[in-house]
């Protein structure tokens, strides 16, 4: 896979990610990923990049991000790593509001005639959170609306719950809003109802590769998509390097990115330019890509979004302190093209090629076994017996699979109901079938085109 290009990155944290991934043995590329979303964590989640001159589309810096590693290729201690600016500087608010109570509780005790009139000191804003309830987390956003990072070593087993129901719950929505931002309340049976001002969640997580088939059908509402997978590379000999000050400099520059002030930005013009053209270059991917699987076209809709973020986040990183006063320029978003293009569109094709079968490859199985059985009649424990994938399906995911033959007329159902049973084969499928076949393969030329651009100079 594309190794993450450190040079869009501020000079101290390529750095901090060189010598990190050195001395944990990690992938440099799940390194530099996860610092970009610690510095979506940092941020306060009112930033927002105007995306275009007119209407009110602007991206902010919360960011999905998801490290696809086996269990031995150091996921948990990159998370650790990346993080442990955001931990440190809540460790010092921690215990500074532990000594601020301290002393609240001394006057108290000292002046009982004016404890009345004494405030005690509220808790401190959290930055980031391991695994935790939408309901805790609630209350957690409801002390600023900076935003917050939660932190995962293992999340298909948040992304399963997702798709289980459960009466009274409504974790799913929580999640969406939480990426889109903005007012929420969080009704509770116990507690009443909890307003938050801006529920915005940054998530830095980690899944195993064998447990993508666990999180097949994550995408009627682009839930899974909203994430960016990084397809970490083996690990290496964890090697004892010199480090220099590269841990202290990153650690600085987090800490100067939770003290920016939000602001609303725009772009140059030149700036503006590139990110049209790039935004023009996604939307034809994602028409094009229609062959591949679900996931995959609703995650391309998604990197319109993501771009901008990216743009925001890096303009903000590498001029922390002045970077909110001048438009995002053009070095920054061609920057952002090309982490785009030679980096996060071949880890997302490789995430969702890896994590079920494609829409075209389902396709291609089933006519290929209908026409070398020589059935006319096909019944849907046919194709749960002799085709892998449809191996444990229920009948409901069965006739989601062979709808597009359905609606080509390639097969005919014997009811028109979701749980359809049989299916008869139109004569004409040998013909038809070659078609498609050719239909399929034209489109997957188009979409390889569009997937190796011409490269352009950095400017």
């Amino acid at each position: 896979m594309p190794t993450f290009p450190l040079d869009v990155l501020p000079e101290v944290v390529q750095k901090f990610v060189r010598s990190q991934s050195t001395i944990i043995g990690c992938d440099i590329s799940g390194m530099a990923m996860s610092t970009l979303g610690v510095f979506s964590g940092a941020l306060h989640h009112g930033f927002g990049l105007r995306m275009m001159r007119n209407g009110n589309w602007y991206a902010r810096p919360c960011m999905w991000v998801l490290l696809v590693a086996g269990p031995s290729e150091r996921k948990t201690p990159t998370l650790k790593a990346a993080a442990r600016p955001l931990v440190r500087y809540e460790a010092h608010l921690r215990a500074k509001h532990e000594a601020d109570l301290r002393d609240f509780e001394i006057a108290k005790s000292e002046n009982e005639d004016e404890a009345s009139t004494l405030r005690e000191p509220k808790p401190p804003p959290r930055y980031l959170v391991w695994d935790t309830t939408v309901e805790k987390l609630g209350e957690l956003l409801t002390r600023s609306d900076k935003g917050i990072l939660q932190l995962s070593d293992e999340i298909s087993g948040w992304l399963g719950s997702m798709e289980r129901y459960k009466p009274g719950r409504t974790d799913r929505a929580f999640w969406l809003q939480a990426y889109d931002g903005g007012p929420h309340s969080i009704d509770r049976i116990n507690r009443g109802e909890i307003h938050v001002r801006n529920l915005s969640v940054s998530i830095l997580g980690c899944i195993q590769p064998q447990r993508l088939a666990e999180i097949q059908g994550l995408t009627s509402d682009g839930l899974l998509q909203r994430f960016v997978p990084v397809m970490m590379g083996a690990a290496s000999f964890p090697r004892d390097c010199p480090c220099g000050d590269e841990d202290d400099a990153y650690g600085r520059l987090v800490r100067e990115l939770i003290f920016a002030k939000p602001a609303r930005l725009i772009m140059d013009d030149a700036a503006l330019k590139i990110m049209d053209e790039l935004r023009r270059y996604l939307f034809d991917i994602e028409q094009t890509s229609g062959g591949l699987s679900e996931g995959f076209q609703s995650f391309v809709g998604k990197l319109h979004g993501v771009a901008g973020t990216l743009a925001l986040i890096l303009h903000i990183a590498h001029d922390p302190q002045y970077g909110a006063t001048y438009p995002v320029e053009e070095r920054t978003v061609t920057n952002v093209r090309r982490l785009m293009i030679d980096f996060i569109l071949p880890h997302g094709y490789e995430f969702y090629h890896q994590s079920g079968t494609t829409n075209g490859e389902s396709l291609r199985r089933i006519a290929s076994w209908i026409l070398t059985s020589g059935k006319q009649r096909i019944l849907a424990s046919d194709l749960s017996t002799n085709i892998a994938d449809y191996r444990g399906l229920t009948l409901v995911e069965i006739n989601k699979r062979v709808s597009p033959l359905v609606a080509v007329d390639w097969l005919m159902p014997t009811d028109k109901t979701p749980v359809c049973r049989v299916w008869n084969v139109t004569p004409e499928v040998h013909r038809q079938l070659a078609e498609r076949a050719k239909s399929e393969e034209a489109r997957k030329a188009k979409l390889a085109r569009l997937m190796t651009p011409p490269r352009k100079e950095t400017p």
